[in-house]
């Protein structure tokens, strides 16, 4: 069973985006990083990836993209909950902008994350769709409007100190992460300082011409913006 997560953390999701050559690079990085400023990084890859990254033991929590509420049993081209834990995933992200469920769906989902000891991050648009969802008992909410993801996301989120009450208060084992236009290392250390748990980015850290080194900027600066509400 993976240790519990805590606070400060950050995600780094690269969708299909890079070869697994590429993606060690930026893991063996972003664990260097995590390392020296004491934040937990996590990065959240395609299942073909996850059990070489686990065996480079970079330092980073290794999630999967995806997974399927059926268990052990003759279905056919699903990720279940039993195969991640066999190949040592930390944990999985659920309700992607990319890839959403249903809400029963979620519900199961999050819940064969519990029997397996896997994490789980669960991804909402709205202040109502994120406590809905922390109802489940995730490890982790990610709160990302729609309208920012993809976006440089400059402008202040003074929407982060309120949802985090309203989720913790009804649930307060469950993280608050926030990003969507996390597009620069300031952004991050913003929507730390503001009070989340975590944040994270995947057009700032894969469009820079250097992601390795990005990867620790913004890991550095959301150290900071944890130490500053502090």
């Amino acid at each position: 069973m993976t240790a519990a997560l805590t606070g400060p953390f950050f995600e780094i999701g690269p969708k299909n985006l890079l070869r697994l050559p590429e993606m060690v690079d930026v893991a063996r990085a972003a664990g260097r990083a995590g390392y020296d400023y004491g934040v937990t990084v996590i990065v959240t890859v395609p299942t073909a990836f996850i059990s070489p990254l686990v065996q480079l033991k970079t330092g980073v929590l290794v999630f999967g993209q995806e997974l399927s509420a059926d268990g052990i049993g003759p279905t056919f081209g699903t990720v279940t909950a039993e195969a991640l834990e066999d190949v040592a995933a930390d944990g999985v992200m659920l309700n992607h902008d990319s890839n959403p469920l249903s809400a029963d769906a979620l519900a199961d989902a999050v819940r064969r994350t519990a029997e397996t000891g896997l994490l789980s991050i669960v991804c909402a648009g709205t202040e109502r769709e994120a406590l809905e969802s922390a109802a489940l008992n995730p490890s982790v909410i990610l709160f990302e409007p729609p309208d920012l993801i993809g976006t440089s996301g400059g402008h202040t989120r003074a929407w982060i100190p309120s949802s985090n009450t309203a989720v913790k208060d009804a649930h307060p084992r469950v993280l608050m992460m926030h990003a969507g236009g996390v597009s620069s290392p300031d952004i991050a250390r913003s929507i730390m300082a503001a009070g989340a748990d975590g944040t994270g980015s995947t057009s700032g850290v894969l469009s820079s011409d250097d992601p390795a080194s990005a990867a620790r900027r913004f890991i550095a600066e959301a150290r900071t913006g944890w130490d500053d509400a502090r």
